[in-house]
């Protein structure tokens, strides 16, 4: 029983120094107080210091930098040209003539005379002359009243416009330099101390 009490106020000097000393020192005190005593109901144990979490943001690219091109098209546009059709020439009409009905009578057969056996009074033979009208036609003439001619005539040059396509600006192509797109991302990360305290611990027998 004195070897006890003993040993309890070995170990209450032991652990109070302890504790004055420097983090440094504590070891060997706990070395010292197990081998001085093989019973402890205080003890210290040298643990690291738990990470600290933050909060860090960090551009990440979603579409890299690229390049294309615009194209703009041709424009053209339409005027109007005058051009010769048909140049200026001399022409020739012919004028037919101009007639007339004239209408005639045309003897076919003319009058003449003939003998003509006829019977007389009391059945006498006897011979007559007679006149035999003479045979007419009526008959259609055409009469020319002005007899055809040519005229000369000049017909003047014909012209025209027809459309047609003009080339105002050639097509081009524009280079678009399009810059990366970036977004803002946050995580947490881990800051390790790298400290180690002591912390009371439960006694080990």
């Amino acid at each position: 029983m004195y070897f006890g009490v003993a040993c309890l106020m070995k170990t209450r000097a032991i652990a109070g120094a302890a504790v004055a000393v420097t983090l440094v020192l504590m070891p060997q005190a706990a070395s010292a107080f197990d081998r001085g005593c093989h019973r402890s109901f205080e003890c210290y144990e040298r643990v690291r210091a738990p990470n600290v979490y933050r909060t860090v943001e960090r551009d990440v690219m979603v579409e890299p930098r690229s390049v294309h091109y615009e194209y703009a098209p041709a424009r053209y546009r339409t005027v109007h040209r005058r051009v010769l059709l048909e140049s200026a020439h001399t022409a020739y009409e012919v004028v037919p003539a101009v007639t007339r009905r004239v209408y005639e009578t045309v003897v076919v057969r003319p009058a003449t005379t003939r003998w003509v056996h006829r019977r007389g009074l009391f059945r006498r033979d006897r011979m007559c002359k007679v006149r035999v009208p003479a045979v007419t036609r009526r008959v259609v003439r055409h009469v020319v009243v002005r007899p055809a001619r040519r005229i000369r005539r000049h017909i003047p040059a014909v012209y025209g416009t027809i459309p047609r396509r003009v080339l105002v600006r050639g097509a081009r192509a524009r280079k678009v330099h399009v810059p990366a797109v970036y977004r803002t991302v946050r995580h947490r990360v881990a800051v390790p101390s790298g400290r180690r305290h002591w912390v009371r611990s439960h006694p080990r027998y």
